[in-house]
């Protein structure tokens, strides 16, 4: 086995690890995929139905974009297609996170969009998360149908089922699962208190830029904004 393909079936049951201990997942739900290094038209995924705390590495399916099996004694995903077509048409992609969060199936059951609310959303997911049409698990439509909702974000929520979220690797792309999954949670309550407001758009463009510069050949993050102008109780003598 080469090293590198031991190094990412590791990661991968670390993070599938994390997922459960965040309550990101439930059972077996959910999934991960991330590319090699060095071996980039290889993903190392999770495997089918089988519990997040049991896994080892060894159970850990290495797969080529195409859809072989390529090494291991595990299924893969049955969420394989859509992993596998979106890192074909995004090269910069590196992983994807497909959680089934509380908080993010509500949004996606409720078709809801995920307003800029807070700074650490704009910086893990870009900006707002919006829901994508619903798409049939285990088909083409999971790629086709959140290419939109994709383009300058780092998640979507599938519509009915869940979150999808991806990053240059697999750190980024768990940060931006588990972020979006903690804002839905705030955005609900402040749903419930019947007031939601959002960040200032120049402040959630600026931050959503850092997001934009982890990804290869990315610009720099946007240079500052002028601050705001503080309440007058704090600029009065």
């Amino acid at each position: 086995m080469k090293d590198t393909w031991y190094q990412a079936r590791r990661k991968v049951v670390t993070f599938a690890h994390k997922l459960q201990a965040e309550r990101l997942v439930y059972s077996t739900a959910g999934n991960i995929s991330m590319r090699i290094p060095g071996d980039p038209e290889l993903l190392a995924v999770t495997p089918s139905s089988m519990q997040y705390d049991c896994l080892e590495p060894e159970d850990i399916p290495i797969v080529d974009l195409g859809g072989e099996l390529v090494d291991g004694r595990t299924r893969p995903t049955s969420e394989l297609m859509m992993h596998r077509i979106i890192c074909q048409r995004r090269p910069e992609i590196g992983s994807i996170v497909h959680t089934h969060g509380k908080a993010v199936m509500t949004m996606a059951n409720l078709g809801w969009t995920l307003p800029p609310i807070l700074t650490g959303l704009c910086e893990a997911a870009g900006g707002a998360v919006y829901t994508s049409p619903y798409s049939q698990p285990e088909t083409v439509q999971m790629a086709d149908y959140t290419e939109s909702a994709l383009r300058d974000r780092g998640a979507t929520f599938l519509r009915y089922h869940g979150l999808l979220a991806y990053g240059a690797d697999l750190e980024h792309a768990f940060h931006t699962a588990a972020v979006v999954e903690g804002a839905c949670e705030v955005y609900l309550t402040l749903r419930q208190l019947g007031e939601v407001h959002e960040l200032p758009a120049p402040q959630a463009e600026w931050i959503a830029s850092y997001w934009q510069a982890q990804f290869p050949g990315a610009p720099k993050p946007l240079p500052p904004p002028d601050p705001l102008p503080g309440p007058e109780s704090v600029l009065a003598p």
